[in-house]
């Protein structure tokens, strides 16, 4: 079935889009003529020069379209051969025919799967279903790989490089790194740091710090001289008294001024002999002399130490080496230098008193602090330096770690997506692999069709059929025959002779009215007979006597009998007509209420409005007579001066002419002065608009135009006594009708 028809301008008399949607299995449409009904034909035939406008087919399968119009009656008729032949089934093959029978539903029921996976595949709208489910992954996983590298692209525009203006390729880029990065996953802080110097636009060596010892220093620390009591000869006379005191370094300081003054005591003043100061001597032998002078020495030693100690470190501090950090390691030779001068001093009063104990503050800790920040700052300064060495190589590893993280952070969306699309294309394999056997499928049961109506088809039963409905009928001048090969047909007279250029309008329209009946339960050859199918009746009943009509209309009516049935192959029907009494008689149905539709059928105007053909659906039948329909006419806001002035006089001669016995004069006398004149204006002008051409030079009708004379049409129902008739057309009023006579028109 067709679900929609789209009609997009420009086309025919179509200037804007129009659609006829959700289409039923009957379809009625209604419009006057040169409104766009057989454009409508047109598009479902698929005629050339209609390739603009669309069909919407249920399930995606199309249907053979099987179209009268008056295309057909051109085609078919009106030319200088003779009428092909509509094949049917032999009446005498039970056999074949039985086997037919059986074969439409299973082939009915394989149409019935491929459609309902169609619709699986591809959804009603063909925007939908399974492959819509399968494409909708991608921008669902494109938008989360988006966003990490919007996270990301501060620190690794470089490893992004030819996929950070594309939310697509990223996407692609990140499925490429998920099937072949075997890089080892690094934390983002490591990975930012490694970025700083492997993508750095301008990257140079750096040179190493040189390395310090402070053996010396740390030695001194265990110096025995700085615990050793050194005091002077125990074996002198006065070294009783010097011990008893305790405190030879005072007795040293003083023996410097007795040798200045050998005759005077240094410590009483009294006078001294000669044994006295050789006692003092004798006390401070060379013992006491040499580790004195042993603590000078290392005094002056660990000065010198501690002063090119601190000489290095500055020096590894001048080199601003940007992996050594700098505010720990300048803290710590800070402490250092603080340390070294406190033992200087300790050092300066080890010399100044022998006598006594001293140890030196440790520097060990705080010299092993600083090797280890030398350390690290060396070997980081050593991998730079690789790096450098091997920038290429080094920004393809940091690059597949970046990915690497990156595919890490998606972990849980890649997998969803992966199973998602990975399940989707199962189903959509499945269902393709079981459109390809329902294909085949069909294509074996078709085949089997098309042999048994090669072996059964003749044209003969539909000879007789038309012409038994021709003697029905009273068509008794001529009749159909078939030609000498067999396979067409011929119009005949009585005596044998053609008789195809020698009939009326209204007999041609008939004779193809029936033959196309015909091809509707048959086919053009003899295969394709039983083929599900769409037929279309666009006024059909133009030219034929109002008996005729009753005729086509009962004809027509059966085939929408036929179509409401499931297992028919004639599977949906259009109706266009532009006559009333067509419409009533095809669309009557004693089941239908007043108000509502058939759940198997749609209504639709057909309308020509000054912007051209417009198509409007109708929630109910839309025809009750040709005079009401005048009237909605006379209420519609955008017809055309031409169609009002025809509609003003039809109502007018109608009304009060046909079925009221009022002539114009008549209708005037009611009207004085200038409202007279208003009145016969009136008559003139929708005469003149209806029955004769205007001159653009001299007349020119618009929308006030058509506003004054409505008022005016108006006037003539007020001054008439019927404004109760004008108010029920018009459903301005519920006053009670004149007593003129309602006849139905013609």
């Amino acid at each position: 079935m067709i679900n929609e028809i789209q009609i997009n301008p420009p086309v025919a008399t179509y200037y804007s889009f129009a659609s006829l949607n959700d289409l039923r299995r009957i379809n009625y449409i209604f419009g006057a003529n040169g409104t766009g009904k057989t454009t409508i034909s047109r598009v479902i035939a698929g005629e050339q020069g209609y390739e603009q406008c669309q069909l919407v087919w249920q399930g995606g399968s199309e249907l053979e379209r099987v179209v009268y119009n008056r295309d057909f009656v051109d085609r078919n008729f009106n030319q200088d051969g003779p009428l092909q032949g509509v094949f049917t089934l032999g009446e005498n093959q039970v056999e074949a025919e039985r086997e037919i029978a059986r074969l439409r539903p299973e082939i009915d029921k394989v149409n019935g799967k491929i459609s309902s996976l169609n619709v699986q595949l591809d959804g009603e709208d063909g925007q939908s279903g399974k492959r819509q489910e399968l494409s909708d992954l991608e921008p669902v996983l494109r938008d989360k790989c988006w966003k990490q590298k919007q996270l990301h692209d501060d620190y690794f525009q470089a490893a992004f490089t030819g996929v950070r203006n594309s939310a697509e390729r990223f996407k692609e880029k990140v499925l490429e790194e998920q099937l072949s990065n075997t890089a080892a996953l690094l934390p983002l802080e490591e990975l930012k740091e490694k970025a700083q110097t492997v993508f750095a636009k301008n990257l140079d060596r750096v040179e190493p710090i040189q390395a310090f010892s402070a053996n010396e220093l740390v030695a001194a620390e265990g110096n025995t001289l700085l615990q050793k009591v050194i005091v002077g000869n125990p074996d002198v006379d006065i070294a009783a008294l010097i011990n008893r005191l305790g405190n030879s370094d005072w007795v040293k300081q003083g023996r410097q001024y007795h040798e200045q003054e050998p005759d005077i005591c240094p410590f009483c003043q009294q006078s001294t002999d000669k044994k006295f100061a050789d006692d003092l001597i004798e006390f401070f032998s060379e013992a006491y002399d040499n580790d004195v002078q042993a603590l000078r020495e290392l005094q002056v030693s660990y000065g010198k130490a501690s002063e090119s100690l601190l000489a290095t470190i500055q020096r590894c501090i001048d080199t601003r080496n940007p992996f050594l950090h700098m505010d720990l390691f300048n803290a710590e030779a800070q402490a250092l230098a603080e340390r070294l001068k406190s033992n200087q001093i300790i050092l300066t009063k080890k010399v100044d008193e022998p006598s006594r104990k001293f140890e030196l503050e440790l520097i060990g800790p705080l010299v092993t602090q600083l090797q280890s920040l030398l350390a690290e700052a060396n070997e980081a300064t050593k991998e730079h330096n690789q790096t450098v060495a091997n920038i290429a190589t080094e920004k393809r590893i940091l690059t597949d770690n970046v990915w690497c993280y990156v595919l890490n952070e998606l972990a849980v969306d890649l997998q969803q997506y992966q199973k998602n699309k990975s399940r989707l294309k199962s189903v959509i394999q499945g269902m393709k692999k079981s459109l390809q056997d329902k294909g085949v499928q069909l294509h074996e049961f078709k085949n089997q069709v098309k042999e048994l109506e090669r072996q059964t088809t003749s044209i003969q039963p539909t000879i007789a059929a038309i012409n038994d409905l021709l003697q029905k009928f009273g068509f008794t001048s001529f009749s159909i025959g078939r030609t000498d090969d067999g396979r067409y047909y011929r119009i005949i007279r009585t005596n044998g002779e053609d008789a195809s250029r020698s009939l009326s309008e209204g007999e041609k329209t008939f004779i193809t009215f029936l033959y196309f009946y015909y091809l509707i339960k048959g086919a053009q050859s003899p295969a394709g007979i039983t083929t599900n199918r769409i037929v279309v009746f666009d006024d059909p009943i133009s030219s034929l006597d109002s008996d005729i009509l009753y005729i086509v209309s009962s004809l027509i009516k059966s085939v929408m009998e036929e179509t409401r049935s499931q297992s028919s192959q004639i599977k949906q029907v259009f109706v266009l007509t532009h006559n009333v009494y067509f419409h009533k008689e095809i669309s009557f149905n004693r089941t239908r209420s007043p108000d509502n539709t058939l759940s198997e059928e749609s209504f639709w105007l057909v309308k020509k409005q000054q912007n051209g053909s417009a198509v409007v659906r109708c929630s109910q039948n839309p025809i009750r007579s040709a005079y009401e329909l005048l009237w909605d006419d006379v209420q519609s806001v955008n017809i055309s001066s031409i169609n009002l002035q025809n509609t003003l006089r039809r109502i007018l001669e109608n009304y009060f002419t046909m079925w009221g016995g009022m002539g114009k004069e008549e209708i005037c006398a009611h009207f004085d002065g200038r409202e007279k004149l208003i009145c016969q204006s009136l008559f003139s002008w929708v005469n003149d608009g209806s029955h004769s051409i205007h001159d653009d030079l001299y007349i020119n009708h618009g929308d006030q135009t058509n506003e004054a004379y409505l008022r005016v049409f108006r006037s003539v129902f007020e001054k008439a006594g019927q404004i109760g008739h004008y108010n029920m057309m018009t459903g301005g009023g519920s006053e009670e009708l004149a007593v003129l006579p309602t006849l139905p028109i013609t």
